[in-house]
């Protein structure tokens, strides 16, 4: 039988900061003056900090307030972390600080569409200094005298020497309208999408499936080849054929039946969006971007 472990009550942060300010300035009086609070209020605080820990850090008296012997070495960690964190903070006010201007964003109208469009809105907000230059064809010229801050794209390729983040990673699927497979029988083998109408991406001739971990790359054809996935989910929905697609951007449809899942027990290779630099190094407005949509496509 495995022992239980006792749970601990962790001090939060912000009570480490409290009393690394009350050790440092010797007083409740003084800590509460710098940092704008009630000194009844700090003093309960510590107190209550004190009562979770079951140990005594401070040493009261009239005139002053000491450390104890006891609390030293957590004083001491306490401090590393509150001045840590307050340099973090302050990295961050500084960047932001910095991020103003024009920024140019070079990706595919599907991804601004699916992915990148809904977001831009709060960014705007939270960066009331950045002006955004979008473009929309998701083609970079790389001979060209000027060059977008950022480019926003799928996969990992990129030119020689250029960085590139990874932003989101989406499991994938394959789907079919029940109007498709009413007419052709559904495949249950990967060998079957051979005989089947598959929408691809261009010039795409196989696709990668894996059951328990080994690998068929079954070959495809089909009349209609695109580099546009919501238009590719629209085909898709109107019986024109199977599609490769991000099953985040399937939910609705599935739930309402215009599509259902092929082959649901082999795995697609997921779909990754990344952001890459188009220039040697990220403008500090790139940076807040790519940092903004790199927080919040983790989510979905």
């Amino acid at each position: 039988m495995k022992e239980k472990r006792q749970f601990h009550h962790t001090p939060s942060l912000d009570d480490m900061a409290l009393f690394v300010e009350v050790v440092r300035n010797g007083s409740f009086h003084r800590a509460a003056q710098l940092l704008d609070m009630p000194g009844a209020t700090l003093s309960r605080r510590i107190a209550a900090m004190e009562k979770r820990l079951g140990v005594r850090l401070l040493e009261r008296t009239t005139r002053r307030v000491a450390l104890s012997e006891r609390a030293r070495p957590f004083f001491e960690r306490c401090a590393v972390l509150v001045d840590d964190a307050r340099q973090a903070e302050s990295l961050l006010q500084s960047q932001q600080a910095m991020a103003a201007g024009t920024l140019q964003v070079c990706m595919a109208a599907d991804i601004a569409v699916l992915w990148v469009g809904p977001l831009l809105a709060e960014f705007t907000r939270l960066h009331p200094d950045i002006t955004l230059d979008l473009d929309l064809s998701g083609v970079v010229d790389e001979h060209a005298d000027t060059q977008p801050d950022l480019v926003i794209r799928q996969g990992s390729s990129r030119p020689a020497g250029r960085p590139v983040w990874p932003l989101a990673t989406l499991a994938q699927g394959l789907f079919a309208a029940p109007a498709y497979l009413a007419r052709h029988m559904a495949p249950l083998t990967p060998a079957e999408l051979a005989v089947h109408d598959c929408l691809h991406s261009r010039g795409q001739v196989q696709w990668t499936l894996r059951q328990a971990g080994k690998p068929q790359q079954p070959m495809i054809s089909g009349r209609v080849g695109l580099n546009d996935l919501g238009l590719m989910r629209t085909l898709a929905e109107h019986g024109a054929g199977i599609a490769m697609l991000p099953k985040l951007m399937t939910q609705d449809a599935v739930r309402s039946g215009r599509l259902v899942a092929v082959l649901a027990d082999w795995e697609c290779p997921a779909l990754t969006l990344v952001a890459l630099a188009a220039n040697d190094t990220l403008t500090p407005q790139a940076t807040a971007l790519r940092d903004f949509l790199a927080s919040r496509l983790a989510l979905d």
